[in-house]
């Protein structure tokens, strides 16, 4: 047994390792974020040398470029309007490059050179609006010389300085970078130290716990091998006042207490066993004991129920299986009896089918007729159609021919006229018109002569007009009442159709039905020789269930 002397080892141990721990942690962490400080401020500082300061140098270099290129442009156009309106483009460039070089002087940490930049842009915007005032006094030539001299001198001081800047900003951005990467190097070196450092001592002080741990464990390991191999009836020797004997206290009240239930519910099930039961527990369990108790009294109660509902269906089984024999002996006669019938019904359904396929073959038969002579009225109809359409060419052609009469009674008159014409001017010629007038007087009689002809041709048209309109008028009634034969003559058609389909239809029905009832026939006689096995069935199932109220009757069954 474990002394008490060795009480609280493991919370000291666990108190000493987790101090340690934390104070190895927070003295890391400070050392960690002064380098994070060190590392950020030098890519502040990178970050500034080598993208703003290159930006500015270059938003410089291309401003001195445009500027040069609109003082070009200025002396080209020698217009007082472009002049104006580049030296308004200056004044606006001029004063946003001025911010630029402080911000250079600082990033690079070099005064000297921002004054060197700003002298240097001074002298090139005051070079520049000189020239531009050149160009508004109009001396072009005095322009472009001092291009050529006083601003290309100006613009290459203010190039070098830039240059300069340049080789500052590259030798400062490579400074910080390797400052970052030391920096970052040395950070990781101390981490990797830390964290070597914190493993060993860890290491250490998890050997020494473990050791002081593993003695004690080893009881407890012993008893949870004892109770997995099923044995709950063991004796925890471990009395120490630390967590493990704690713990050892606690898993020594469970094991007597899992001891007690196991006993109580190994005694009932061996009643149950025996065919009793009708038990009960001596005390409520706990905990999940609890569900196995009621479940244990919840199964007893059911096959107790189960039990009697047996004894009780056992009982009704065997006064059913009397009532099934009775019922299937009146079965047996009464489907032999059906069978007969059947038969008789089959045979007279078999004459049945026999007219009704004669019907069906009378009527298919009459529908075709009736469809031949419905073809042969349309056709009928389609004749009569033609006839009219003759008589309305003919009615035409009669209408022709009275315009054509008018226009001869026209050329009647106007011969008439002329006739008149003829005589009058030959009486005014007296003897030399004599053979004249006697022509005339022929015409005049030919003209009369044509006019009668005229007038009896278009009596002649107009009576066969009428006669023809009378021929259209009958004519169409004719079509009309063939049409209405016709429609008559389909619908005949249609219905005996229908009828020699209904026929057919009848007829399958009816073979059908035959079929049926030779089945029912068949189904008849098999169920005649099913309820004599029923019968039998009957009296077997008796037997068995006054077997089974016998077994049930063995158990002692709870109330």
């Amino acid at each position: 047994m474990r002394k008490a002397n060795d009480s609280h080892t493991i919370a000291g141990a666990l108190r000493g390792f987790s101090g340690f721990t934390i104070q190895m942690v927070r003295t890391i962490s400070l050392v960690m974020f002064v380098f994070l400080v060190i590392i950020f401020y030098n890519i502040y500082n990178f970050y500034n040398v080598q993208f703003v300061t290159e930006k500015y140098q270059m938003e410089i270099r291309k401003d001195v470029q445009t500027i040069n290129k609109r003082l070009l442009f200025a002396v080209a156009s020698n217009d007082e309007s472009v002049t104006a309106a580049q030296k308004e483009d200056l004044e606006g460039r001029f004063p946003k490059i001025e911010g630029y070089f402080s911000t250079i002087s600082g990033n690079l940490n070099n005064e000297e050179l921002g004054s060197q930049l700003t002298t240097n842009w001074k002298n090139f915007e005051t070079a520049s609006f000189e020239m531009l005032s050149l160009v508004e006094a109009g001396d072009t030539a005095g322009a472009v010389e001092y291009y050529n001299s006083t601003l290309n001198d100006v613009s290459e001081a203010l190039a070098d300085s830039l240059d300069l800047t340049g080789q500052l900003a590259e030798t400062a951005a490579t400074s910080k970078y390797i400052t970052i990467l030391v920096v970052m190097g040395v950070s990781v070196v101390v981490l990797l130290l830390a964290l070597i450092a914190i493993t060993v001592m860890n290491k250490k002080k998890c050997k020494e716990m473990v050791e002081h741990i593993e003695a004690d464990l080893n009881i407890l390991a012993d008893a949870s091998a004892e109770i997995a191999k099923g044995n709950v009836h063991i004796d925890i020797d471990y009395e120490t006042d630390n967590e493990i004997g704690r713990v050892a206290r606690q898993l020594k009240v469970a094991v007597e207490s899992l001891s007690s239930y196991i006993d109580e519910i190994a005694k009932n099930m061996q009643t149950m066993a025996s065919g009793n039961f009708n038990i009960s527990f001596d005390r409520n369990f706990d905990g999940d004991f609890q569900e196995i108790q009621v479940a244990i009294e919840s199964f007893s109660q059911q096959i107790s129920d189960s039990m009697t509902e047996i004894m009780e269906v056992s009982q009704m089984v065997s006064d059913g299986a009397n009532q099934i024999a009775s019922a299937g002996q009146n079965l047996a006669d009464t489907v032999t009896s059906q069978a007969n019938i059947v038969d008789d019904l089959s045979v007279t359904v078999g004459e049945i089918t026999d007219q009704i396929s004669s019907n069906s073959t009378d009527a298919t038969s009459i529908s075709k007729e009736v469809e031949v002579v419905a073809e042969n009225i349309v056709e009928g109809n389609k004749r009569m159609q033609d006839v009219v359409n003759a008589m309305d060419a003919i009615s035409a052609s009669s209408q022709e021919i009275s315009k054509i009469i008018d226009t001869i009674n026209a050329i009647a008159d106007q011969t008439n006229l002329l006739s008149l014409n003829a005589s009058i001017e030959a009486a005014r010629a007296g003897e030399a018109g004599k053979g004249f007038a006697v022509v005339a007087t022929e015409v005049s009689q030919l003209a009369g002569q044509t006019v009668e002809a005229a007038q009896n041709t278009a009596g002649l048209i107009n009576a066969s007009l009428k006669s023809v309109e009378e021929g259209i008028s009958i004519a169409n009634d004719t079509a009309e009442k063939l049409n209405g034969m016709v429609a008559q003559v389909q619908g005949i058609a249609e219905k005996v159709k229908t009828i020699a389909e209904a026929s057919n239809s009848q007829a399958i029905s009816v073979k059908e039905m035959k079929s049926n009832i030779s089945e029912i026939s068949s189904v008849g006689q098999n169920n005649a020789a099913t309820s004599e096995e029923s019968l039998a069935l009957s009296y077997e199932m008796n037997e068995h269930a006054n077997s089974l109220k016998g077994l049930v009757d063995k158990f002692e069954l709870k109330k």
